[in-house]
């Protein structure tokens, strides 16, 4: 089987105004604004209770079904001195969740047993061996299950004949089929009032607490727990997952818990670094999983649970051996495991098992791990099983697209037993049964996942320049944390950058890339992993990259300084020349084409384009230049061509647009842009007369383009003569702080001079206190800072002061529109000027996608 090409680059698309709206009512950056929206989070409200969630908005555990009868068990065994159990897994999850019941129990004053099953010698959750161990040796009365136990009928059944009551707490998918437990507390189970399914299964031992618990210091104690476990189970950072994890993640930090301290150490975690989704998903659940993977997950139980800082730090320290132990195997296993891909598994397979009888006993403890990776790798879902003599032990990793647990079950005839959720999910089956499974597993892929789902994506923010990527906006990103599965970590876009000095290779085995790469705005350290092959590619003259990357903060010997890691990269040799100035060419099919005009006479072109007499609009910068346009450009032509600015009416502008579909004019010539694309004629020719500042107003111009299926074309006639008078345009449309506190001084002279019913708006414009352009924006801030009220008096418009106050320019949407527009201009002007017709043209036509579905993923 081969590798899969390139992922496609899929950039969330948001609201240019709804992303400035929500910066100003919560008080974040746009930056933060536009990655909240990206996530589903509209409104002010909102965007508080994600960022700052609260300990009180946490469910009452009680709204779980049997919540009630659970406790009124527990509180009877305790009563009567009965033993109590807690029946737990031996993953990051189920240890955990034990612990935390451990903990809770000590709380209560009453001491509590707990198993954990040997993933060799017991197998994965409740089984009749370790049902009958656990009441002859531990002559338990009472057991409480963690992570397990929802399918568990026969197992449950044989628990009360053998005299004990059994509680479950499980958040995987039950079967039709309920255990005849004496409480099953799981949200997923029909019939359900709980407000949220997706709890990890540390998060119910949590609910558990919380509902034998009254007291909230203990409870944010446990906290950490919960985001562990969540975390490292790849649960949904949604919800009230989001609230626990979040807060849990806050409790973490604080690494009063010995073991998490002493887990932290060993780690190389350093104690001024902080915790985040990343530190708990590489760093801290490893050396917890290890433990049950490799050994027995006691020591991971015991690590989270004792008081004893040396005892912590011994535990950490044999954890730390154990997760090396399992990263040396996993490496083995990989490496066999691809080689029975490439040489046993056709390309066309869609769904991939593999086996093989002749890893060690312990590969059982690893598969999960090389699942995963062979995922990433072919992007199929993957199973691997271990054989050992009848039968074979198995996990499974799956794309997005498919629901891995509802696989097995389709194939549940086939195997002894299963378990798990849509990404990851674990199996044991007869050895015999191998090659049927594996048919069965393909068949079930090839039905249920779409060429689209099979096409590797990256999912990105938004492309951002590095000057933002400050140690301030790292401070504020870190606000989103922790992240993890549907709250992934963000990962942004940049094009056209370039290599700075010359690239190296970096860690022991000189195995990963390192280099500098500037995108004009900034110069910055990039990491590749696993890319020191590729090093002589970024070392070639006339190259560009364009990059996926996540930033990160780098703390080294005392210093902090933002970095990039690289997620994808694709290179582009730079100086080659289209053999073509229209995009696609004219036998290509194509409704849009892009023709590239750049630096030509535009007076000449533009006569040109008005002879053919077909409907055409032209874009200008501003209004100064639209009268320039008309007075001078085109003066021997104004009959049939009309104006058209941001201040035209919406009644005006259809008008106009009717004239131009019946033929009445020839041409628009605009300062702005049109926004009813629905309603839009036919238009043959757009021409940019000027360099555009704003992206989005540059796509939002090429929009109408794709209203019909005619072919139309898009003319570049701007050049580098205009970028002076680009950037004198931003800088009068967008004055700086020092200016607007300067403006404002002088406007508050000239109001308070001509009392307290207002000034004429008009005089205002025109007093000289600044440009036109400066005027206007200064007074849309004002406004928006409520320093001034603008009303209407007798047809006109006038302005008067308000009472003085306190407020901050990041209240402004019109001061934060500008900051944007700022930051971004420059490598958008070098896109418009520098980048070949033929990445234009795709760069446009991704755009128009996103911008004509706004609710588009794509």
């Amino acid at each position: 089987m081969n590798t899969p090409p390139r992922p496609v680059w899929r950039f969330k698309n948001s609201d240019f105004e709804r992303c400035l709206a929500l910066a100003v009512g919560a008080d974040v950056s746009p930056f933060i604004a536009q990655l909240l929206i990206n996530r589903g989070i509209e409104t002010a409200p909102e965007a508080r209770a994600y960022l700052d969630p609260a300990f009180e908005e946490l469910h009452d555990p009680f709204r779980l079904g049997d919540m009630e009868k659970a406790v009124e068990r527990i509180n009877r065994a305790i009563k009567c001195g009965e033993k109590i159990c807690i029946y737990g897994d031996y993953d990051a999850d189920g240890t955990t969740a034990t612990a935390l019941l451990l903990h809770t129990f000590r709380e209560l004053g009453f001491p509590a047993d707990y198993y954990i099953p040997d993933r060799f010698d017991d197998g994965y959750g409740l089984s009749k061996n370790t049902i009958k161990k656990i009441r002859e040796k531990k002559k338990t009365d009472l057991l409480i299950s963690v992570d397990c136990g929802i399918k568990s009928v026969a197992d449950v059944a044989l628990a009360n004949e053998l005299g004990m009551d059994v509680i479950i707490t499980d958040h995987h998918q039950p079967e039709d089929e309920a255990p005849p437990a004496y409480a099953l507390i799981s949200p997923k189970l029909d019939g359900n009032e709980y407000p949220y399914t997706e709890l990890a299964g540390v998060g119910l031992a949590f609910k558990l607490a919380q509902a034998l618990i009254d007291d909230r210091g203990f409870l944010e104690s446990m906290l950490d727990l919960v985001a562990l476990g969540t975390v490292a189970d790849m649960a949904p950072l949604t919800g009230e997952n989001r609230t626990l994890s979040r807060l849990g993640l806050m409790e973490l930090e604080k690494r009063e818990r010995p073991g998490v301290h002493a887990l932290c150490e060993v780690a190389g975690h350093n104690i001024d670094t902080p915790l985040d989704g990343y530190a708990i998903s590489f760093k801290l659940a490893p050396r917890i999983n290890s433990a049950g993977r490799l050994d027995t997950a006691h020591k991971a139980v015991e690590l989270l649970t004792t008081d004893s800082k040396d005892e912590a730090k011994r535990l950490a320290a044999a954890l730390n051996d154990i997760n090396q132990e399992r990263q040396k195997l996993g490496r083995e296993i990989e490496e066999m495991a691809s080689a029975f891909i490439e040489k046993k598994v056709p390309d066309e397979t869609v769904g991939v098992v593999v086996d093989s009888d002749e890893w060690d006993h312990k590969a059982k403890g690893v598969v999960g791990i090389v699942a995963s990776r062979l995922m990433r790798t072919y992007h199929r879902p993957v199973i691997v099983l271990a054989i050992d003599g009848a039968e074979a032990t198995g996990s499974g990793r799956c794309i997005d697209g498919m629901n891995l647990a509802d696989a097995l079950v389709a194939c549940t005839d086939l195997l002894v037993k299963h378990g798990g959720h849509a990404a990851a999910a674990g199996l044991t089956i007869k050895t015999k049964d191998i090659p049927e499974f594996r048919e069965a597993f393909d068949a079930y892929a090839r039905e249920h996942l779409t060429e689209t789902a099979l096409q590797p994506r990256l999912d990105m923010e938004f492309e951002t320049q590095f000057s933002t990527l400050t140690l301030d906006a790292m401070k504020a990103l870190a606000r989103l944390e922790p992240f993890g599965v549907e709250n992934r970590a963000p990962v942004f876009g940049a094009r056209r950058v370039k290599v700075v000095g010359k690239p190296s290779t970096m860690g022991k085995e000189k195995k990963h890339l390192q280099m500098r790469v500037s995108d004009g705005t900034a110069k910055i350290r990039a990491i590749e992993w696993q890319a020191a092959h590729r090093m002589i590619t970024f070392t070639r003259p006339n190259m560009s990259l364009d990059i996926a990357f996540s930033p990160r903060i780098n703390e080294w010997q005392g210093g902090r300084k933002v970095e990039l890691t690289l997620r994808d990269v694709e290179v582009h040799a730079e100086g080659r020349n289209m053999n073509w100035d229209v995009f696609p060419r004219q036998e290509d099919e194509s409704r849009v084409k892009l023709v590239d005009r750049r630096n030509v006479n535009k007076k000449n072109y533009l006569l040109k384009v008005l002879a053919r007499e077909e409907p055409c609009i032209i874009y200008v910068q501003d209004e100064a230049m639209l009268d320039t346009l008309l007075a001078k450009l085109l003066p021997e032509n104004l009959e049939g061509i009309a104006r058209h600015t941001e201040a035209t009416t919406t009644a005006e502008t259809a008008a106009l647009l009717q004239q131009l579909a019946r033929g009445d004019i020839r041409a628009i010539a605009s300062c702005g842009a049109f926004s009813e694309i629905e309603a839009f004629p036919f238009v043959k020719h757009t021409v940019f007369c000027h360099l555009t500042p704003s992206t989005r107003l540059f796509f939002q111009r090429c929009l109408p383009a794709f209203a019909t299926d005619e072919t139309s074309y898009l003319h570049l006639i701007y050049g580098d003569a205009d970028i002076k008078a680009t950037q004198a345009c931003l800088r009068e449309t967008y004055p700086t702080d020092a200016e607007l506190r300067t403006l404002f001084g002088n406007l508050r002279e000239t109001l308070t001079a001509n009392g307290a019913a207002g000034y004429p708006e008009a005089e205002i414009l025109n007093s000289g206190l600044g440009s036109l352009a400066t005027l206007q924006t200064g007074l849309a801030v004002f406004e928006e800072l409520a320093f001034i009220e603008r009303h209407e008096q007798a047809g006109s418009q006038f302005v008067r002061l308000l009472p003085p106050q306190q407020n901050d320019l990041s209240r402004s949407r019109t001061y934060l529109r500008g900051e944007l527009i700022k930051q971004s201009s420059p490598p958008f002007i070098q896109f418009q000027l520098k980048e070949s017709i033929e990445s234009m043209w795709e760069r446009i036509e991704h755009e128009h996608q996103g911008l004509s579905q706004p609710d588009s993923s794509v």
